[in-house]
C-alpha cells in the first residue's frame, strides 16, 4: 500500500502555530522592558492568550498525523529509528548550539557531562527546547497511546458514546488540570519526593501526560478527517462563539491573577481548567481558518504551507535568531521596545528563521539540521482513492 495522502490543511496549522510561538517569545522580552507602559502590558497580554493554541496545535498535529499512518499497526524499531533521526539529532545539534554560546560555566569534568545530560533530558539548553522533549514522549509510548485509543474507538458505536467517551475524557483530562493548577501549589508538601516533584512540579510543563487530551483529539479527528471536517464548516458559529466567551473568561482571568496591575503571563499557563477549554475553541477555530485558507489558491497561503512544513527547523532555531536581534536592536536604540517594535521584531525573527531553516533543509544533510520538511509525495491511484474518500 502507498503512503497516505499528506493533509495539506495541517502544513497552515503549523505555519500559524510557528508564528503564534515567534510572537510569544517576542512578548516575553518586550513585556520585561523598563518603561512598559499599563496600555501595552495590558495590549501584551490579551495577544498572548490569543496565542496559546500553539504548543497544543502541535500537539493536536502529532496525534492526528500518528494515528491516520499508524492507527492499526506500527514497526516501533523503525518508527522510532525515524523519529530518533528527524526529531532528536536536530534537537541534539540546536542544544549543542545554545550550550555553546551560553556565557554560564557548565563545569569541568563529570560536572560538566552531568550537567550536558541533564540538560538535554529535560530540554533546558534553551527556554523553547522542553517543547521537543515533551513531544517525543507522545512518540517514545506511542504503542501504549495506541492500544487506548483502539481501546476507546471500539466502545464508539453511535453519536451517544461518542459523546459519552468525549465526555468522560474531557472530565478526566479537567481534574487533571484542576489537580495541576490547584492542587499541586495547595499541597506542595505531598511532592516532596524528588521525583515526584520533578515530574508533577518542576517540570511537569514538559510531562507529555499533561497534554494528554489535545493528542487524542488528533486521533479523533484522524479516524473520522471528512466528518470532522464538516462538522468544523457547519458550526462555525458555534465555535467562534464559545472562542468568544472563553477569550473574555481567562482574559479577566489573566487581570484577576496578576499581581500590583501588572500583568503576570505566567497566569495564563495551559495547564488550568479555563485554557484547557478555551484551548480546544481555539484549535477548532484554526482548524476550521485552515481549511477555509485552504481553498485560496494565492501566494502567501503557498509560502505559509512552507513555513508551515520547515517549522520545526525554524523553532529550533528562533530563540537564538531572537536573542541576537535583540541585543543588535538594542545597540542601534531601534525597535526594541514598544507594540510597533515588537511587531517588527517577530517579522524579522519568523522570516529569518523560516528562510534559514529552508536553506538548510535543501543541503544533503539538511534532515540532520531541520528534519525532513519535505515528505515525498503519495502514489497518483492513492492519492485519487483519499481524494475521494475525503
Amino acid at each position: 500500500m502507498g503512503r497516505k495522502e499528506r493533509i495539506a490543511e495541517l502544513d497552515l496549522i503549523r505555519a500559524f502555530a510557528f508564528l503564534a510561538v515567534v510572537y510569544q517569545h517576542v512578548i516575553g522580552v518586550f513585556i520585561r522592558e523598563k518603561g512598559l507602559s499599563e496600555q501595552a502590558a495590558i495590549v501584551y497580554g490579551m495577544l498572548f492568550h490569543l496565542l496559546k493554541f500553539a504548543v497544543p496545535a502541535f500537539i493536536f498535529i502529532t496525534g492526528l498525523v500518528l494515528f491516520y499512518n499508524y492507527y492499526e499497526k506500527v514497526n516501533y524499531f523503525s518508527f522510532m529509528r525515524k523519529r530518533v533521526t528527524e526529531i532528536l539529532v536536530p534537537y541534539g545539534i540546536w542544544s549543542a548550539i545554545y550550550l555553546a554560546v551560553q556565557t554560564k560555566p557548565l563545569g569541568e569534568g563529570s560536572a560538566f557531562l552531568w550537567t550536558i545530560a541533564k540538560k538535554l533530558v529535560t530540554g533546558t539548553a534553551s527556554y523553547h527546547l522542553w517543547f521537543v522533549v515533551m513531544i517525543f514522549q507522545f512518540y517514545l509510548l506511542y504503542p501504549l497511546w495506541q492500544k487506548l485509543f483502539q481501546f476507546l474507538h471500539r466502545l464508539v458505536t453511535g453519536r451517544l458514546r461518542l459523546l459519552a467517551v468525549g465526555a468522560v475524557a474531557g472530565g478526566v483530562y479537567a481534574g487533571l488540570m484542576w489537580f495541576s493548577a490547584r492542587y499541586i501549589p495547595a499541597h506542595p508538601g505531598e511532592f516532596a519526593e524528588g521525583w515526584l516533584e520533578a515530574y508533577f512540579i518542576k517540570y511537569r510543563d514538559r510531562n507529555s501526560f499533561y497534554y494528554f487530551f489535545y493528542f487524542l483529539l488528533g486521533g479523533v479527528a484522524a479516524v473520522a478527517l471528512p466528518a470532522f471536517r464538516d462538522s468544523l464548516r457547519k458550526r462555525w458559529p458555534l465555535i467562534a462563539a464559545a472562542f468568544c466567551l472563553l477569550y473574555a473568561w481567562i482574559g479577566y482571568e489573566l487581570f484577576r491573577d496578576s499581581n500590583s496591575g501588572t500583568i503576570n503571563l505566567n497566569v495564563a499557563t495551559s495547564l488550568k481548567p479555563s485554557m484547557f477549554l478555551y484551548t480546544v475553541a481555539s484549535l477548532l477555530g484554526v482548524y476550521g481558518l485552515a481549511l477555509w485558507l485552504g481553498k485560496k489558491k494565492a501566494a502567501w497561503t503557498h509560502w505559509l504551507g512552507l513555513v508551515g512544513k520547515y517549522s520545526y527547523g525554524a523553532y529550533l532555531m528562533h530563540a537564538l535568531i531572537l536573542t541576537y536581534l535583540m541585543k543588535g536592536l538594542r545597540a542601534i536604540g531601534l525597535f526594541h521596545t514598544g507594540i510597533i517594535g515588537s511587531l517588527v521584531v517577530f517579522a524579522i525573527c519568523a522570516a529569518g528563521s523560516f528562510l534559514l531553516s529552508y536553506g538548510l533543509g535543501k543541503l544533503p544533510f539538511g534532515a540532520l539540521l531541520v528534519g525532513a520538511a519535505e515528505k515525498k509525495r503519495a502514489s497518483e491511484p492513492v492519492q485519487k482513492q483519499l481524494q475521494n474518500a475525503g
